[in-house]
């Protein structure tokens, strides 16, 4: 009975590695942020674009390549981004996750919490984010940041929520309410992209 026993528990474990052991390894992989960016990419876009400021040197005005991001929010091609993205910049340039660079124009704008609605040009239908909510937030939950860094393409950061309800002083004429608090890291070229939950909802 022994040897019996013994030759079919060998196979049993045998059969299950076989059926569970390379599988198991690729779902691990499969992590929830690895799916929470794979849902969410391809409505993440890329903006850039010329602008011209102010110089205090010659009174000349000086040209810049401005740069941000972009989620779109409806399937005709609307998305939102901070307004200071594309604030006098003449021509909107943005790269889909597909590569491709189409024209955009500014629809509208709210400089008080700095943010804008702009249409992509596109004739097919766009991808479109899925929305969270902020109001079930809690404190310590995993967050994730998705943008154009540095103006590297889909750079995505990990962090936590920090904190609630954060006024913030950017300067004597320009103040933000009731922000979100993250240690996701944020970089130039960032601004404008989704917040993310683990759900890969903004």
């Amino acid at each position: 009975m022994r040897p019996l026993r013994a030759c079919l528990l060998l196979t049993l474990s045998l059969a299950l590695s076989g059926l569970f052991g390379p599988a198991r390894a690729d779902d691990l992989r499969r992590t929830a942020i690895v799916r929470a960016i794979a849902s969410c990419r391809d409505s993440v876009v890329n903006i850039h674009g010329e602008k011209f400021v102010g110089s205090d040197e010659d009174d000349k005005d000086r040209r810049v390549n401005g740069m941000g991001t972009g989620v779109i929010i409806d399937a005709r091609g609307y998305a939102v981004t901070n307004f200071h993205v594309v604030d006098g910049v003449r021509e909107i340039e943005v790269t889909l996750a597909s590569g491709r660079t189409v024209a955009a124009r500014l629809i509208s704008h709210d400089r008080g919490t700095d943010l804008a609605v702009i249409k992509i040009d596109s004739l097919a239908p766009l991808p479109v984010i899925r929305l969270g909510t902020s109001s079930d937030l809690l404190i310590g939950e995993t967050v994730l940041a998705l943008g154009n860094a540095y103006g590297y393409e889909h750079t995505v950061t990990r962090g936590i929520v920090s904190a609630l309800h954060r006024d913030v002083d950017v300067s004597p004429t320009q103040r933000y309410e009731d922000l979100i608090q993250t240690d996701a890291s944020i970089n130039p070229g960032n601004s404008g992209g989704p917040l993310l939950n683990i759900n890969g909802e903004m």
